[in-house]
């Protein structure tokens, strides 16, 4: 009996432990084909972490929108009407954000060079996303400061400061205002990470959703990168290499 009831508390725990983690959505809208507006209705979209899928059915309108992914790098895939997508898109999920692909065709003819495949992936220009900052996995490669996470963060944000106790505040607040996680584990401070182990930082300086709790001292939320995010970046560098 006991050992039933620890392995339904084990159950449990991992179950919330992935509950509070860091997840977000993919969006879009798909089209049969470039030259007309006709939308490719109950189509099935869905995305794979492993052996997971998250998936949605496109609408009357061909949008479709995959909810609760955990943050990454993900490989679209499409089925409409016993067809599959002609082309690779890529989908980069972070922390309590909405990756809108845009439009999408399912058939499309895709010019490839021979001999090589060119994978790629470019963050939107514009973001959306009041009251946050989102340092990506390239942001923290291209950064001066990119071993030391503090430094970093505070080069991105100019709210963020460093009190009298070494502590990160925002706005002035008290430095133990300020929440932490790390995969969606709550921490008390600021935790040193390797710069290579971190998938993407989200700093919340204002409109902190109510999921983070009651806090006026902000948010940062860091994700480290999984198997499959090294997996995948390995790929898109060798194609990019052999390009």
């Amino acid at each position: 009996m006991k050992t039933t009831i620890n392995l339904l508390v084990a159950m449990f725990l991992v179950n919330f432990a992935f509950a509070q983690g860091a997840v977000g959505d993919i969006q879009g809208q798909l089209f049969e084909n470039p030259e007309t507006d006709k939308p490719a209705m109950f189509a099935k979209v869905w995305v794979e972490r492993g052996a997971t899928k998250f998936g949605a059915v496109t609408d009357e309108e061909g949008r479709f929108k995959i909810a609760a992914i955990p943050t990454g790098m993900y490989v679209l895939n499409v089925n409409y009407e016993f067809d599959s997508l002609s082309q690779t898109v890529y989908a980069k999920v972070v922390a309590d954000g909405i990756e809108n692909v845009g439009r999408i065709n399912v058939y499309e003819e895709v010019k490839e060079i021979e001999g090589y495949t060119k994978i790629g992936y470019t963050d939107p220009l514009i973001s959306f996303d009041f009251g946050q900052e989102r340092i990506s996995t390239l942001d923290i490669a291209q950064s001066a400061v990119k071993n030391d996470v503090k430094a970093l963060i505070m080069s991105r944000n100019s709210d963020i400061k460093i009190d009298s106790e070494g502590k990160m505040m925002i706005r002035g607040a008290r430095g133990n205002d300020l929440i932490h996680y790390i995969d969606g584990v709550k921490m008390n401070t600021v935790q040193s990470v390797p710069s290579s182990a971190i998938g993407a930082i989200t700093v919340y300086s204002s409109a902190i959703p109510a999921k983070y709790g009651d806090t006026t001292g902000g948010v940062i939320i860091m994700e480290t990168k999984s198997y499959y995010d090294l997996w995948r970046a390995a790929k898109i560098r060798r194609s990019q290499e052999n390009f």
